[in-house]
């Protein structure tokens, strides 16, 4: 999945999420269940005119959700290992 920030003339940004080339309405349980599925974000999209420190700020928060997520599923996955049950 892969999110699109579009900032309109009024300053006003609106996230929408991507996939296999359709835009959708941001929805949080569909990005996690796409973290889930996938391992992480691809990198975002960006439309309109953005300063630097929004740009920055946008690939810190998807960079950190895709490590977040990356820790978790490594934790998941030593868990099942531990208790003796196969990694999905």
């Amino acid at each position: 999945m892969k999110l699109v920030f579009r900032k309109n003339e009024q300053e006003e940004i609106t996230v929408l999420q991507s996939h296999e080339g359709i835009d959708h309405a941001f929805v949080y349980t569909d990005m996690i269940k796409a973290l889930l599925k996938d391992g992480a974000l691809e990198v975002p999209v960006l439309e309109g005119t953005f300063t630097e420190e929004e740009k920055r700020s946008i690939d810190n928060m998807v960079s950190e959700i895709n490590r977040e997520t990356k820790e978790a599923m490594t934790a998941i996955v030593g868990a099942e290992k531990s208790n003796g049950n196969p990694a999905p």
